[in-house]
């Protein structure tokens, strides 16, 4: 396969609530927003400290210089984490533009076990509220089990603990 043919890997089976967060480059307020948006949805969640604990490998990805090149150095440091474990690998565009086209980024991956999302985003506003976002958001959930009995500590829409 040369580098311009895409290969689709089938999404891993839904896991448990413990993550594990890669952060290249500056994301914090986007990370807060996800990591918000997922807790309100899956409350259980718990972020560990180390690759070993968890269950999945959450990858923010801001693009600051090239798609192919920011998306080459998270995969990097990812395959250093863990080259098997299940991982969701969030690309952010930076643009003012919510209806902006751009490129799927999972044609750059060539690891299994990975779903890659792309999200758009403005410095000054965070991410934008648009259906490519949404769709990101949703399946991001979708990778957690739902449980009935959702404990843990509670998570707000801002990220910030409720309990």
């Amino acid at each position: 396969m040369n580098q311009y043919q895409v290969q689709e890997y089938e999404p891993f089976e839904p896991v448990q609530g413990k993550y594990y967060v890669i952060e290249m480059g500056k994301s914090g307020n986007l990370q807060k927003k996800v990591l918000g948006h997922l807790h309100k949805q899956r409350p259980y969640l718990e972020e560990v400290r180390s690759v070993e604990d968890c269950n999945v490998i959450l990858v923010f990805c801001p693009i600051v210089s090239r798609a192919g090149t920011d998306i080459d150095a998270a995969l990097n440091k990812l395959n250093t984490c863990s080259a098997s474990k299940p991982a969701i690998l969030m690309v952010f565009h930076h643009s003012f533009d919510p209806d902006k086209i751009v490129p799927d980024s999972s044609r750059f991956i060539n690891r299994g076990n990975t779903l890659t999302v792309d999200c758009l985003f403005f410095e000054d506003v965070g991410l934008l509220t648009c259906n490519r976002n949404e769709d990101a958001l949703a399946k991001i959930v979708q990778c957690f089990k739902y449980q009935n009995n959702e404990r843990s500590r509670l998570i707000d829409a801002d990220g910030e603990k409720t309990a």
